[in-house]
């Protein structure tokens, strides 16, 4: 099947799906400019600015120990790289509009589906844009975080800000991930964007899968991607913008 040919199946199925629910993965932030921690080349790039990996200064064990280098990275390599909101990204918003996308489900940190207006988002990984007071429970947006000078405190009580992310080692909320499962087993169409099938994202929920369709979108392919029903090689988000959907 031509690539011409995938992309008109594609888009029959999407817009002929009943409850369509989509898998974002990280290679999509990397697309809309985000620092991904989790690519060679980000990796390589921060541990060759800090002295640690990524890995190790985005964990909870860092940030409990050294919070002063850990919001000197973050604020610099994460919170100044939030990326930008494409074409690609625009389309899951339309199709939300048309009521075909019921759900996304992602593990990207920089809330990109909800800057691109899309409402139905199980961010399982929390977002950068909510941050507490793990003291007083008092809340700040994210650019209270950006524009702190040193280690945010809260106005409040003095207390470190936390941001409402998952660190390395820690647990993600259950709840959240009920309602993920949940959705994947409604779905009759599951999109899998910047993902392979072997990705932590995929292995997690596609055994909950029941519905008829899985199409997978990516630029890195791997033999475990054969088990998608259309597997379509490219950019994620600029194959979505194609499909004028």
């Amino acid at each position: 099947m031509s690539q011409e040919e995938k992309l008109l199946r594609a888009k029959a199925i999407i817009e002929n799906s009943r409850y369509l629910v989509c898998l974002l993965g990280m290679r999509v932030s990397s697309q809309c400019g985000c620092t991904n921690w989790r690519s060679d080349q980000d990796a390589y790039d921060i541990e060759t600015r800090y002295g640690c990996s990524p890995e190790e200064m985005f964990s909870a064990e860092f940030y409990n120990t050294r919070v002063t280098q850990f919001y000197d990275f973050y604020k610099r390599e994460i919170l100044s790289k939030r990326g930008r909101i494409n074409d690609g990204m625009k389309s899951l918003k339309h199709l939300e509009d048309r009521g075909i996308l019921q759900s996304i489900i992602t593990r990207d940190i920089y809330s990109l589906p909800k800057r691109a207006g899309c409402k139905k988002v199980l961010e399982i990984h929390g977002s950068i844009y909510r941050n507490v007071c793990p003291k007083c429970r008092a809340k700040y947006p994210m650019k209270a975080v950006a524009e702190s000078v040193g280690t945010p405190k809260c106005t409040k009580c003095g207390t470190t800000i936390r941001p409402e992310i998952c660190l390395r080692g820690e647990m993600v909320d259950n709840s959240l991930l009920t309602r993920a499962v949940d959705e994947v087993g409604m779905a009759d169409t599951l999109l899998i964007l910047g993902s392979r099938m072997h990705s932590q994202l995929a292995k997690t929920y596609v055994k909950y899968f029941e519905g008829d369709k899985i199409i997978l979108i990516n630029d890195q392919d791997h033999y475990a991607d054969e088990a998608a029903d259309l597997v379509i090689d490219g950019k994620a988000m600029e194959i979505l913008s194609k499909l004028e959907l």
